[in-house]
């Protein structure tokens, strides 16, 4: 995860430390999103896992947070929660370690000097995530990017990019402002052949209750039978300031802004496809990841910046 903060940083050392305390496991997120983690760097995610969980639990009857800094800490927990799926964890261990950190915040009093002190600690370090205008989301292969200025022109507030031959795609939620976005894909495919029709494919959570072919950190697409179709409800000109970096044109296809939610309800060990249909009967399939999808839409429905 990069942050960017949009105020200049605050130097002193108490802040850097508060800060350093609880986002430790920054660097161990970013290194574990590529690759399985070294067991220690597993092991930070998990403690921060497990802190970020407990806290998250006992602001829910203690009320120690604003609910900007509660939403905040919670992208935090299920990007670290992300993290330890990718690096290889079993989903049942991730799931035993919020279990494990949700009774020990049940068993502490609100008054708890320990709680009070780690709940203060969270307020300074994540006041100042709160404040940042952009973030990224790393996964194996892509990962999300997440912009929370207005701007005049229409802009990618949340978006991923992967491609298909030699054409560049960019999936995401775009506009000009972070409170009114639409699910959205621009490709500029080479040549004349242009698609009919554009869809999302993903796993049908309804029909498959977990991932499908989990191994090493990796799910896969399941079988036709077990996916759902979204497609799209329009297609235009993509504006410019939505084009891939280079390209002079393309086409821009917006999706029901369901289409997110649905996504961000997957594993973020899964792969999604966007499809392309032409006249001809092919089909150009572009591969994206979900990642922390969920984690960075809740970054930028803090609001904007």
């Amino acid at each position: 995860m990069i942050i960017a903060y949009c105020r200049r940083a605050d130097s002193s050392r108490t802040m850097r430390n508060r800060t350093r305390l609880w986002m430790g496991a920054v660097a161990a997120v970013v290194s574990a999103s590529a690759v399985a983690a070294p067991a220690s760097a597993s092991e930070n995610v998990r403690q921060a896992y497990h802190d970020r969980t407990l806290i998250l639990s006992a602001n829910a009857r203690c009320g120690y947070f604003n609910p900007a800094v509660a939403q905040a800490l919670g992208a935090a927990a299920l990007q670290t929660r992300g993290t330890l799926l990718r690096a290889g964890d079993e989903l049942s261990s991730v799931q035993a370690i919020a279990v494990g950190a949700r009774a020990e915040a049940r068993a502490m009093s609100c008054r708890d000097a320990a709680l009070q002190d780690k709940a203060s600690r969270i307020i300074h370090a994540f006041e100042r995530w709160e404040r940042a205008a952009r973030l990224q989301f790393p996964a194996r292969n892509g990962g999300w990017r997440v912009d929370r200025y207005r701007s005049r022109e229409a802009g990618w507030k949340l978006v991923q990019e992967s491609r298909v031959g030699g054409s560049p795609v960019r999936f995401g939620l775009a506009g000009t402002d972070p409170a009114h976005v639409v699910p959205t894909a621009v490709v500029s495919f080479q040549g004349r052949s242009r698609p009919y029709a554009a869809r999302i494919v993903m796993r049908d959570t309804a029909m498959l209750p977990q991932p499908h072919g989990v191994s090493q950190g990796r799910a896969a697409m399941p079988p036709a039978a077990g996916r759902v179709m979204v497609l799209a409800s329009r297609k235009s000109r993509a504006e410019r300031t939505l084009l891939p970096t280079g390209q002079r044109h393309g086409e821009a296809w917006v999706f029901a802004p369901e289409a997110i939610a649905r996504l961000a309800s997957l594993d973020p060990r899964e792969p999604f496809w966007i499809e392309f249909l032409f006249g001809d009967d092919s089909i150009a399939r572009v591969p994206f990841e979900a990642g922390d999808l969920a984690a960075a839409k809740a970054f930028l429905d803090l609001g904007p910046v």
